[in-house]
């Protein structure tokens, strides 16, 4: 195994799943892996910001890269985005858990519906 450091952190030809990846910090994550030969999925509730932003980074980077939309705050979307991915790609090597809410409230005033949804999405999704 070469110790290059290119070649020792190599993403080329690995496929990454991105949640929460049409945006902000996950976009600039898809950006990255994508401008460095990986192939990219990235996943968001919002199915139009997610296409927007492949085609916007496919048109900048070039490379493989799709979306499949999907609320990951819920087991139905956990489901769906696992059986789509599964259908298209024989293994996922990197999966960056980017998706996260937060809910605008002090802490005497939170709600426990509103603490359900930060658990859902932060660390069940």
């Amino acid at each position: 195994m070469s110790m290059d450091f290119s070649n020792l952190y190599s993403v080329k030809g690995k496929t990454v799943v991105v949640t929460g990846g049409s945006r902000g910090i996950g976009e600039m994550i898809s950006a990255g892996f994508l401008a460095n030969g990986a192939k990219v999925i990235i996943s968001s509730r919002k199915e139009a910001a997610c296409h927007e932003t492949v085609e916007r980074l496919k048109g900048e980077y070039g490379g493989e890269i799709y979306a499949i939309p999907s609320d990951v705050g819920q087991m139905d979307g956990i489901l769906h985005l696992a059986g789509e991915i599964a259908k298209n790609e024989d293994k996922v090597d990197v999966l960056i858990n980017n998706a996260g809410v937060a809910w605008g409230a002090t802490l005497d005033d939170f709600p426990e519906h509103g603490w359900d949804k930060v658990m859902d999405v932060n660390v069940k999704g």
